[in-house]
């Protein structure tokens, strides 16, 4: 049995079921085969018997009359049973009668004795004996014997059969039980594969699943259980285990801890001796320490104290510290000291001491006292630091820092001085060389004029450049905060450079996003001095093309918006190397630049400042021969006021719905123009040019939706604007429609022409958006109006408007060509002026009548403008009013406007003397500015 322990179980049950089944069908073989021959010899028994009987019958008469040749006969018929093999008859005695033997069979057979009836086998061969009756009685006896042939054929085939099919049922059985038998093995290796896991991981967490409910089920289960209750007690375990370990950590640690303490204690103990040793030595290094009880009296001192005040320790026990006293300070002084000790707490100055040689010392004090369980200070502690050599090097700092604010103030007269002594003569020679050019003079005369305009302008430009730097560097700038139409200060701007522009063949366009704001809060000047910089450097250095100024909002944060500023040109660009250099001081891309174009190149870097100041960033983005983008940013806050409403001669219903054809050969002028007058609820459709212009008349003729205004520009490549106008003016059906004519710089005779062509506006470009619509309001008004409609022009709008708005100014200067000027550029604006050379014919001027603003001067002889505005401002007191007064100076330099603010005057204004400036200031005072010719 020893092998049949080593095979796996599945071949084990393999054995077990083949031996099962080789027993079962061996046994049912062995009992088939024992059937099988019996039933073979009782047959053959039952044959051999019918023969016997059939054979005896026929051989009874033979035995009768004993004839053994008719018996012989009678056996010869046994040969056709060829499993016979002999027969023989017997008489009555037993002796044999008659034999019949099988051809060919032995010779030596012999035939068998008699027997009683029956049948006896034989290993070879059946013997039957029967006995043979006549009349009932025995006259004889028959024996036929057969061999067994047949019998051992018929079982030979029997066990050839039998084999095969044992061998089948085997070969099945095998094939079966092979399938059957892993519904029993497979659980069982399952199990054993999880017992083998848990063996080598030692994870009692795993568990076999069970696959059926037999048997192996429930040995599947029971290994689960046993599985649990071993995890169970291995946890128990582990956690006895931890929580000892724990128990055990936890007591190590505390006794540890208790060791560590007092190594703790004892190092700490150590190094708080050395500590307090050193920071005595230190101390007695650097600082001055005395003790003195509640009376004051000194019960110790340090080294240090001794050595600076030159007493010694036994000079300085037992006494006050008045011993030291220089005499600096006043007695409220220590009064202060004592006070603030007594109620227990620390005091603190720097005091000026005397030592024992008389030499004086600074020392800066701290007095700390120290309080029993009462609060109530039983000794001081003074600890002082010698600051001799600082206070020297104070009084030295502070002599430098005058001589220092001694010169700057110098530099700062010196450049108020020369910006006086310059800008006084250059505002007469631009004011004047202004009004000269708006008179009649040869062609020749207005060219020397117009170079001297020029130069004048190059030569402010570079003052006030110069003057703004300086300030910048001084750090003397500060933002002057106000609400501003953004809209209308850009448009503003842009005019002083469409002249410009125009004598370059250059597009100055102004976009302005719609969600910027209307009105903001910032220093609108600034911001417009960094656009003038930007735009007028774009034209500058742009031969053909355009310049184009964008706003768009960049960030919002709460109530401060960040607003992004784009400058376009399509220029000669920058190379990549040249792009931070320009924004340096007195630097522009290479100095072939500066010869060509001129420039102090002090303008981006005045703009980079500025910008900085209004808290944003500015940058460039430029392609050598393609142009640049200069980009600001600037941060503002929300207006006080929503929205600047810009007035018109009409109600604003006027142009609701108005169809309106836009004519351009710029994209951006036609953008820009778009969204204006959809933002005034007109429909504007656009056309490139001429040509399209008029195929756009004809179709909306056509279509029965005709365009009530045209807007057209008048340069434009292929047909002009005037072209355009004599195009549709030809032709009567496409005329109904109001002409307007949009122009970057005015020629002499073009309004006579536009007029004579029936164009109801000329404007020039940059047009202000407050402009534009109140030129659109009044011409379509007009319309409805009979009679002839005449031309509007810029100078027609001011005309137009109320005349209310004449002011009557006291002009109070000494310098005959200021006055003039001055006088010039107020009366052309429809202004009454009275002139004083002084302040004091001022006074005089201003007891008499009454006027709407003073421009005062501020330096003039017998009384400058700053005296004679106090003498205003004492005698307003008095009578209850208040008079405008807006200084006139030169003086260009930080403080200049604050001190006239402080004054008492109202606004500033510094020489030259812009138009544009003038008008602003006279708009401050509620005047719409307005040209006469």
């Amino acid at each position: 049995m020893q092998p049949f322990k080593s095979p796996s179980i599945q071949r084990k049950l393999a054995i077990v079921v083949l031996c099962t089944s080789l027993l079962g069908l061996g046994i049912a073989c062995a009992a088939f085969e024992l059937y099988e021959r019996t039933s073979f010899r009782r047959a053959l028994t039952d044959e051999l018997t019918a023969l016997a009987d059939t054979v005896g019958a026929n051989s009874a008469a033979s035995l009768a009359f004993d004839d053994r040749k008719s018996a012989r006969d009678v056996l010869a018929g046994l040969s056709a049973e060829h499993h016979i093999v002999a027969a023989c008859l017997y008489d009555s005695h037993g002796t044999i009668f008659a034999e019949y033997r099988r051809p060919g069979s032995e010779p030596e057979f012999e035939m068998p004795p008699w027997r009683e009836d029956g049948a006896t086998f034989s290993p070879e061969a059946l013997t039957l004996n029967r006995t043979v009756s006549m009349g009932g009685e025995k006259i004889g006896g028959i024996a036929i014997v057969s061999d067994l042939t047949a019998l051992r054929a018929k079982m030979r085939e029997y066990t050839e059969i039998s084999a095969l099919v044992l061998l089948l049922s085997v070969l099945a059985t095998l094939f079966v039980s092979s399938r059957l038998l892993r519904l029993i093995t497979e659980p069982i290796l399952a199990l054993a594969e999880v017992a083998g896991r848990i063996s080598a991981e030692e994870n009692y967490k795993l568990r076999a699943i069970p696959q059926s409910d037999d048997e192996v089920g429930k040995l599947i289960d029971s290994f689960n259980q046993m599985l649990g209750r071993i995890q169970e007690r291995d946890t128990a375990l582990q956690e006895a285990k931890d929580d000892l370990e724990l128990r055990v950590e936890a007591r190590t640690r505390e006794l540890q801890l208790e060791v560590n303490e007092r190594k703790q204690a004892e190092v700490k103990l150590q190094s708080s001796l050395r500590e307090l040793e050193d920071l005595k030595f230190a101390l007695d290094q650097h600082c001055n320490v005395s003790r003195t009880d509640e009376e004051g009296i000194i019960t110790f001192v340090n080294e240090r104290f001794c050595s600076i005040s030159k007493f010694s320790h036994d000079e300085l026990m037992g006494k006050n510290h008045r011993v030291v006293n220089s005499g600096h300070h006043p007695k409220e002084f220590f009064g202060e000291l004592w006070r603030t000790i007594k109620s227990g707490q620390s005091w603190k100055a720097e005091v000026k001491n005397r030592a024992k040689d008389g030499s004086l010392f600074w020392s800066d004090t701290t007095i700390v006292p120290f309080c029993d369980t009462q609060g109530k200070p039983f000794q001081y502690i003074a600890i002082r630091t010698d600051i001799t050599s600082l206070k020297r090097i104070e009084e030295e700092l502070r002599r430098a820092k005058d001589v220092a604010e001694q010169a700057s103030r110098a530099k700062s007269e010196f450049l108020a001085n020369m910006s006086h002594e310059i800008r006084t003569p250059l505002n007469g020679i631009m004011g004047m060389t202004d009004l000269a050019l708006e008179t009649e003079l040869s062609r020749e005369q207005r060219e020397y004029l117009e170079t001297v305009k020029t130069s004048s302008d190059s030569l402010l430009t570079v003052i006030n450049d110069i003057l703004d730097f300086s300030k910048i560097e001084a750090g003397k700038i500060d933002l002057e905060v106000a609400d501003f139409d953004v809209r209308d200060s850009l448009e503003t701007t842009l005019k002083t450079l469409a002249v410009r522009a125009d004598e370059k063949g250059l597009e100055l366009l102004c976009e302005v996003a719609p969600e910027v704001p209307e009105v903001v809060r910032g220093d609108v000047t600034r911001l417009k001095q960094v656009v003038l910089n930007l735009v007028g450097n774009a034209i500058k250095f742009t031969n053909q093309g355009e310049v184009a100024v964008r706003v768009q909002v960049e960030a919002e944060d709460g109530r401060d918006l960040v607003l992004r500023f784009t400058v376009s040109d399509t220029g000669i660009g920058i190379a990549e190397d040249k792009r931070e250099k320009i924004f340096d001081p007195f630097a522009q891309a290479d100095t072939s630049t500066t010869r060509k174009y001129g420039g102090t190149g002090l303008g981006l870097t005045i703009s980079v400042r500025l910008v900085r100041m209004m808290g944003g960033k500015i940058w460039v983005e430029s392609e050598e021969g393609r142009g640049s983008h200069f980009h600001f940013t600037v941060r503002v806050g929300a207006a006080d006021r929503k929205e600047i409403k810009v007035g018109s001669a009409a109600p604003p219903q006027i142009l609701r719905g108005v169809r309106v054809l836009v004519v351009d050969d710029n994209g951006t002028n036609r953008r820009i123009l778009e969204g204006m007058l959809k933002r005034w609820e007109m429909r504007p459709v656009s056309a490139k040019g001429g040509e399209e212009a008029l195929a756009q008349l004809v179709a909306a003729r056509k279509a029965g939706d005709a365009f009530g205004l045209i807007v057209t520009d008048m340069h434009m490549p292929k047909m002009d604007g005037f072209a355009l106008v004599e195009r549709i003016r030809r032709r009567p059906e496409l005329s109904a429609a109001t002409i307007m004519m949009l122009t970057s710089a005015g020629h002499r005779g073009d309004a006579e022409r536009c007029q004579k062509l029936g164009v109801s506006a000329y404007l020039l470009k940059p047009i202000r958006q407050s402009e534009l619509r109140e030129a659109i309001a009044r011409v379509l008004g007009a319309r409805e109006q009979e009679g002839k409609i005449p031309l509007i022009t810029r100078f027609s709008l001011g005309d137009a408007r109320d005349g209310s708005d004449s002011l009557r100014v006291l002009v109070a200067e000494d310098n005959p060509v200021n006055q003039r000027l001055i006088v010039r550029l107020l009366e052309k604006r429809g202004h009454r002026v009275v002139l004083a050379d002084n302040g004091r014919q001022a006074l005089a001027a201003l007891e008499k009548e009454s006027f709407d603003l003073v421009l005062m001067d501020v330096q003039m002889p017998e009384m400058d403008g700053f005296e004679a505005t106090s003498k205003i401002r004492m005698r307003e007191k008095s009578i209850g009013s208040h008079q405008t007064i807006i200084a006139l100076t030169a003086h260009a330099m930080k403080g200049d406007r604050e001190e006239c603010l402080a004054r008492g005057m109202d606004g500033y204004l510094t020489k030259p003397i812009r138009p544009q400036e003038l008008d602003e200031v006279l708009a401050r005072c509620g005047v719409r500015p307005h040209v006469v010719a």
